[in-house]
């Protein structure tokens, strides 16, 4: 009997050092349109982001607009990735190049980080960021 209680003791200890899974509540700070309105040629004007939860995960889409003339181009809705740490990550690869997005939010701010790959290896890679605002 008294194996019983070792047994039951030693259970509740085990089950209770098991790291709780974090629910998970949508939408996440970063859903909504974020807006740059002091944004140059080629730089991101306005991002999108689409969070929904699913069965306790996150499925996250995104889609950016860059300063274009005589209008913004869009990129079009494409899956983005979670980051350790918070925020999500997005690849949108385009005809001339490409640009690695990793948005965060703060608040009203959408910390935004863009690589921009040119497909042509004689034009280098190029990193900014911008902070754009909830719309």
């Amino acid at each position: 009997m008294l194996r019983g209680y070792v047994f039951a003791l030693f259970a509740v200890v085990v089950w209770s050092a098991m790291p709780a899974e974090a629910r998970v509540y949508c939408p996440l700070p970063e859903d909504g349109v974020w807006v740059n309105p002091d944004a140059e040629a080629k730089e991101i004007t306005r991002i999108e982001v689409e969070t929904t939860c699913i069965d306790d995960t996150v499925q996250a889409r995104i889609r950016a607009f860059t300063s274009c003339i005589p209008r913004d181009c869009k990129w079009g809705w494409t899956k983005a990735e979670m980051r350790e740490g918070g925020g999500f990550r997005v690849e949108l690869i385009g005809f001339l190049g490409a640009k690695v997005i990793s948005v965060r939010s703060f608040g009203d701010i959408l910390d935004t980080h863009v690589i921009d790959i040119a497909h042509d290896p004689e034009i280098p890679m190029r990193e900014t960021t911008f902070n754009l605002r909830r719309k």
